[in-house]
């Protein structure tokens, strides 16, 4: 095998040989990087899955920096005991719970879609002991804008990287 390789190496054709493989390797990276081919073994992995990944982390990310920003619009003013922290705890719930959105890959903006994740918020955060500030129609509204914001979003960023 060595003695056939270095053959083909040393023979008049090396060059076409050589720029033969090397448009060959940069033709399966373009694919691989395009979703298009994947390979997947035991030392390296190209392909989909890179791209899927990319995806769901810039969901991950937006969504944390959208709703941990989220604070500084319902921080409670009445809040000594806690110092924040407990309105900090509720949106890391809410977090957790955008991130299993996320993670079942299914976000979709339709209306039923929408008002059922809009609730799923809604009963996180009002099963704690919030304020009765919060506990208003005004409230629920406003709740209702982020998660549809929130989950238009995450929407567009899935189309920008499938592009």
């Amino acid at each position: 095998m060595w003695e056939t390789i270095s053959n083909v190496l040393t023979s008049a054709n090396a060059s076409m040989v050589m720029a033969s493989l090397l448009i060959l390797v940069v033709i399966i990276s373009v694919l691989s990087r395009r979703g298009i081919l994947s390979i997947n073994t035991k030392g390296l992995t190209l392909g989909a899955d890179v791209q899927e990944r990319d995806i769901i982390r810039q969901q991950i990310e937006w969504s944390h920096t959208y709703i941990a920003g989220l604070y500084s619009y319902i921080q409670p003013m009445t809040d000594n005991r806690y110092q924040g922290y407990f309105t900090k705890f509720i949106l890391e719930m809410v977090f957790a719970e955008v991130v299993n959105w996320i993670s079942f890959n299914h976000i979709k903006i339709d209306s039923d879609y929408i008002s059922v994740k809009q609730a799923t918020i809604k009963y996180i955060v009002f099963s704690y002991d919030i304020d009765p500030i919060f506990r208003t129609t005004k409230f629920e509204k406003q709740i209702d804008v982020w998660v549809e914001e929130l989950i238009k979003k995450l929407c567009t960023i899935r189309e920008v990287y499938n592009k």
